[in-house]
């Protein structure tokens, strides 16, 4: 007489008693309807992201039309020599 239990009494059957994770193929429509659902719960918008370099060419041509003005000075201006505060736009 054996005073232990066999695998099989002790965990069941292993083809389907076992939670194995997540399945091999997750239903992907599934998934991608609840991401939107979640997405526009949450208040983000549900259309593709914007393209990284599209935003860095806006703050370029910005930058570029700053310096243009004479907003943002050019050349070998130093820390020490260029003038304590940013240029006023207000008139004098």
């Amino acid at each position: 007489m054996t005073h232990h239990k066999s695998n099989q009494a002790v965990e069941g059957d292993p083809e389907h008693a076992h939670n194995r994770g997540m399945p091999l193929r997750s239903d992907d429509d599934e998934l991608h309807a609840r991401t939107v659902r979640e997405r526009r719960e949450a208040g983000l918008l549900g259309g593709p992201m914007e393209d990284p370099e599209a935003e860095y060419r806006r703050e370029r041509v910005e930058i570029d039309l700053e310096v243009g003005s004479g907003r943002i000075p050019t050349g070998h201006v130093t820390r020490r020599t260029r003038a304590p505060y940013p240029p006023s736009s207000y008139g004098d």
